[in-house]
């Protein structure tokens, strides 16, 4: 089933799922209209063949017992369909491109299991601590700060991770072969790779706020909202895609607001969904561990009481709202570019190349998360004609 990006869908919903002892109905529309996209056919062959070359190279830290492959299968549908659609059209046949995908998909496993890890101390007295050094260590990594994994694993802080959680050491050792790799093969400098190191330690370091270690602080809707941008990650791979696209965006680009504004969107637009198919996954493990997770369906429920019906709906007007406005901002820049007059042609060039990346990114995040089975959704969409119209 291929969905046209030409025209206004939702994509439809519902199944009954438990939520410990009561039954409630996973009911929605998600509005889908470009740059959403529902490809006909996935490539299992390449989706396989990347996630045995990932799993080998986990193995060089992590006994084979301890590598799941359901796992890291999971984290490369979610690279391969949060990614540049030309990557899943020339992987199979370009090895330029074929390397761009294995080292997205290692960085997106590491960055889910280390978050797993973060999960876990929520509640401890050391929370910020840890969260804290994790964040930092990762931004010392991808800066090149460890010249050799033994300088890594002599560092304070590194230390102090392995002390809470020993998987969350090994990962940041695999961190550090990430690193090399964009340095040697993809030509990322320290400057070059600013960015992506602050959006990927951001993605840790923002776990708390003003020192709650019981995630307090994300039952205040817009406390919640300006911090799952960051928690949420997609800052961090965006910022990855750009380099591995050797898009180098000037820092004019970067205050321009409209282009602060298409990035916030985009990655509203991925955790939003997020919440929404993972809303199972996470119910359990709130059940299980007795922790708040962050997920906005809990937070409405929590903070206003509503019905998990409610929350879901409100949940998804708001995703809604988002993707019509993002199909709008790029309508608007076909012929409004005079809008950028303060950018160099080469800025507005830069500029468009990367918010395009940014939309190709987001395009097909909602398959991906489907097909995942790290959140198990089994969620059948249905798409109908919406009565928004095109202007």
């Amino acid at each position: 089933m291929a969905v046209s990006q030409d025209e206004f869908l939702h994509a439809t919903f519902d199944k009954t799922v438990t939520l410990g002892t009561q039954e409630v109905n996973l009911k929605g529309k998600f509005l889908f209209c470009w740059p959403y996209a529902w490809e006909e056919n996935t490539n299992w062959d390449i989706i396989h063949q990347v996630t045995q070359s990932v799993t080998n190279w986990v193995q060089t830290r992590f006994s084979q017992a301890n590598v799941e492959s359901q796992h890291i299968e999971s984290s490369v549908l979610f690279a391969f369909y949060n990614s540049p659609s030309a990557w899943r059209q020339l992987s199979s046949e370009d090895p330029s491109v074929y390397a761009k995908l294995i080292l997205y998909s290692k960085v997106m496993h590491l960055l889910f299991h280390i978050d797993d890890t973060t999960e876990a101390e929520v509640g401890e007295d050391h929370h910020g601590t840890y969260i804290m050094s994790i964040g930092r260590t990762i931004n010392n990594i991808l800066q090149y700060q460890f010249d050799t994994i033994d300088d890594l694993k002599k560092d304070e802080l590194y230390l102090k991770i392995a002390q809470i959680s020993e998987p969350a050491g090994m990962f940041m050792e695999l961190l550090h072969d990430c690193a090399i790799d964009l340095k040697i093969h993809f030509g990322v400098t320290q400057d070059l790779g600013k960015y992506f190191a602050r959006t990927a330690a951001y993605c840790y370091v923002m776990q708390t706020w003003c020192g709650d270690k019981d995630l307090l602080h994300l039952l205040n809707p817009y406390t919640q909202y300006h911090m799952r941008v960051h928690t949420g990650g997609v800052r961090s791979i965006y910022e990855m895609v750009f380099l591995l696209e050797r898009i180098y965006i000037p820092k004019s680009v970067r205050e321009n607001p409209f282009w602060i504004r298409c990035l916030e969107v985009a990655g509203f637009l991925s955790v939003r969904s997020n919440d929404i198919i993972g809303v199972e996954k996470e119910w359990r493990q709130k059940e299980r561990t007795g922790k708040r997770v962050d997920n906005v369906i809990f937070h409405y429920m929590e903070a206003t009481n509503c019905t998990f019906e409610e929350a879901v709906s409100r949940g998804l007007r708001k995703h809604n709202f988002a993707l019509k406005e993002f199909y709008d901002f790029f309508e608007f820049f076909k012929s409004n570019q005079d809008c950028l007059y303060e950018l160099s042609e080469e800025e507005k060039q830069i500029f468009m190349e990367s918010t395009f990346i940014m939309s190709e990114c987001v395009a097909c995040n909602i398959q991906g998360q489907v097909l995942m089975r790290r959140y198990n959704s089994h969620l059948e969409f249905n798409f109908e004609r919406s009565s928004i119209t095109m202007h």
